[in-house]
């Protein structure tokens, strides 16, 4: 394509597993590990292949999302198009400066402070020094680190990191910008004003590639989305329909896995030996769609009976905190429950929770003897898809009004007193309404 700043043509990356060697020492104790009755290690079967043979393009002023499961090869390919690895086949190319934000920390030297990382950072993405003196003061107050600009970064935490590195690349104005995963170690706030900033770079021209796991974070931002799984591009299109086709495949792979993976523990009165989501359809899912029915289903194995039971369904968000706790006591429901298995339901008629992903736990409680008898830990995922409609904690059906007086109704409300003074001067009050 003409206008195009970033083609990846037939690309493929290979990686040795096991052992690698990368220094003299290294090659040395390996050479003579295999002269003393070491394992030879040139079989084909030790290469792994993070990208094969993958096509696309970009074009000036477009936003691509990759997203796929861990190990999917989306890194990769980021590193590929930063010319971090070089590719084992096919091309890549990118046009214009280009600046990214991989790693947490990547180009900042830790002895040297914050104030000398960004001349630093800044000179090896391609700015002069006076651009980047100019430019220092809109940096430092978009990182929010004017307190922290002459310590060493090696005190910064790995939030302060990532908000140093973003501030930096997205005040070089570059023709391509890279961004992976990295800025999910920074707080809410800062990563809306990322988002803000990036679409800031969009309009003005900017190419962006952002990979990353919030998938509500790039329906916000994307206009194309490739899904990637094992090195390869398993969907490109639509940014929904992209987290459609993930989240399905997601979910597909969950609903194979066996029963007896599910228990979260062995306690002496109570174990949990199934959990499971259920969409309208009643099929067993992972992902929900915010503001449809969902059922929430756990089944409990009893090894003695338990006159008052009360079960409770807490769900967290990734990075632990709390949303929802679903607690059968709190509605006045005790189950008289005797040995054997029983299957609780918890129906919902929506589940108004912001796109992203979330974990469950389930703790029993002996209301009589006021004694936790099982509490799992959160290890049951839930993923939310709401159309990335939601910038808060949760996605609420609600309707917008809006009402406009006529400008003709307004003047002729308007009223301007005249009065005389002593002096026979007049003075125009304020207008009336």
């Amino acid at each position: 394509m003409s206008d195009s700043v970033i083609e990846f043509n037939g690309v493929s990356k290979r990686f040795r597993l096991g052992a690698t060697h990368d220094s003299l020492r290294d090659l040395a104790a390996a050479a003579l590990g295999s002269i003393f009755g070491g394992k030879k290690r040139n079989s084909a079967d030790e290469n792994f292949w993070a990208i094969k043979d993958v096509d696309f393009c970009v074009r000036r002023g477009e936003v691509l999302g990759i997203i796929g499961p861990n190990g999917a090869g989306k890194s990769t390919a980021l590193k590929l198009l930063a010319g971090i690895l070089r590719p084992d086949g096919g091309v890549v190319r990118v046009t214009g400066r280009l600046a990214a934000l991989i790693e947490v920390g990547a180009g900042f030297h830790g002895d040297l402070t914050g104030r000398e990382n960004i001349f630093l950072n800044g000179t090896i993405l391609g700015m002069k020094r006076r651009e980047i003196a100019s430019k220092l003061d809109a940096i430092v107050e978009f990182a929010g680190l004017e307190k922290f600009l002459d310590m060493p970064v090696k005190r910064y935490s790995s939030g302060m990191y990532a908000r140093l590195g973003f501030s930096i690349a997205a005040h070089v104005e570059p023709d391509v910008l890279l961004i992976d995963e990295v800025l999910s170690v920074g707080d809410a706030v800062f990563r809306l004003r990322c988002i803000e900033r990036m679409k800031e770079l969009v309009q003005s021209g900017t190419t962006l590639v952002f990979v990353t796991h919030d998938l509500d974070q790039m329906q916000k931002v994307c206009t194309r989305t490739i899904v990637l799984d094992h090195g390869e591009i398993a969907f490109e299109g639509s940014p929904a329909d992209a987290v459609d086709r993930y989240l399905s495949a997601v979910s597909g792979a969950s609903s194979t896995r066996p029963t007896d993976d599910l228990v979260a523990c062995d306690q002496r009165l109570v174990s949990l030996t199934d959990f499971s989501l259920r969409d309208e359809a009643d099929e067993r899912t992972l992902s929900v769609d915010a503001g449809k029915p969902t059922t929430i289903e756990a089944t409990l194995e009893l090894k003695c009976r338990i006159e008052r039971l009360v079960v409770e369904v807490n769900v967290r968000r990734a990075l632990g905190e709390s949303v929802v706790s679903l607690n059968s006591g709190r509605s006045d429901r005790f189950y008289c429950a005797g040995p054997g298995s029983h299957r609780i339901a918890i129906h919902l008629p929506s589940l108004p929770l912001a796109g992203g992903q979330y974990f469950c736990n389930v703790r029993v409680w002996d209301a009589d003897q006021g004694t936790t008898v099982l509490d799992t830990p959160y290890r049951y995922p839930l993923v939310v898809n709401d159309g990335g409609r939601a910038t808060g904690m949760f996605c609420l059906e609600h309707e917008w009004s809006f009402c406009s007086e006529p400008q003709d109704k307004l003047a002729s409300e308007t009223v301007v007193e005249v009065t005389s003074s002593p002096t026979g001067e007049t003075h125009e009050s304020l207008p009336v309404r």
